[in-house]
């Protein structure tokens, strides 16, 4: 059963690569000269895949009841929002608190740890007080 998430995650991990590479050297000479916009825009590209994939490896790790499943999608958004900022600091954090909170609040101790576990992960412990 934690094959699937992980070969899903594979899948994306692989493809998002696979976009972001150079096709040819032609490609980048072309860039050269030209607005940094596009080699933003693949390494969002790739930032969103990985943001994706963590996103599942989160959901996997805490190991929801169905009654807590109902608050996933609010905080997969939020982690989403939270990946697109440009900065994370603060008050990026506390814009996403909410919707883990909600969440966090159902969780047992077990699944409290692994949370926290995973805060710590992000490098977002100094924010473990907002959740």
């Amino acid at each position: 059963m934690r094959k699937l998430p992980i070969a899903i995650a594979s899948v994306v991990a692989t493809l998002a690569i696979s976009v972001s590479a150079p096709v040819s050297a032609q490609d980048f000479t072309a860039s050269v000269g030209t607005e940094v916009a596009a080699p933003q825009k693949k390494i969002s590209m790739y930032q969103s895949a990985m943001s994706e994939v963590a996103i599942m490896r989160y959901r996997a790790a805490l190991k929801l009841k169905a009654e807590q499943a109902k608050y996933w999608p609010a905080v997969a958004s939020a982690l989403r929002a939270l990946a697109r900022e440009p900065q994370v600091n603060e008050a990026a954090v506390r814009r996403f608190a909410p919707a883990a909170s909600a969440l966090f609040a159902r969780l047992d101790e077990d699944q409290k740890r692994t949370a926290m576990g995973l805060v710590q992960q992000a490098g977002l412990q100094q924010y473990a007080s907002l959740f």
